[in-house]
């Protein structure tokens, strides 16, 4: 009886949307300042990476799904337009919202695997 695996424990996906929040909010800050305003394609891939990463490690599709969204939208408002006003353009800033929700369903998907096969 002892020797049976425990059942792995449960996070909320709200404390996990919440800290995904944070993780885009600090990813979109360390962005600003270490890459150049020029390279805008380098901001958004920083920030899809960053939601990524976060996805993997909550390995919950809910949490990944709403850090995308939040990553875009911090990106098109802050990287984008240094103003600080979200803006949508139009076909480019669609690609970029899939790139990034791409990369972090993507990563969600990987982290309940992994968590599933551990």
């Amino acid at each position: 009886m002892f020797l049976r695996r425990p059942k792995p424990v449960r996070r909320p996906t709200e404390l996990l949307i919440g800290i995904g929040f944070f993780v885009a909010v600090a990813a979109c800050a360390a962005t600003a300042l270490l890459v150049p305003d020029t390279l805008v394609e380098v901001r958004f891939a920083v920030m899809g990476l960053a939601a990524c990463l976060y996805a993997v490690v909550a390995a919950d599709l809910w949490a990944a799904a709403v850090t995308g969204i939040l990553a875009w939208t911090l990106a098109t408002g802050f990287l984008t337009h240094p103003v600080g006003e979200l803006s949508v353009t139009g076909g480019s800033d669609a690609i970029r919202l899939f790139a990034i929700m791409g990369l972090s369903v993507a990563g969600g998907l990987y982290g309940v695997l992994r968590r599933r096969t551990a």
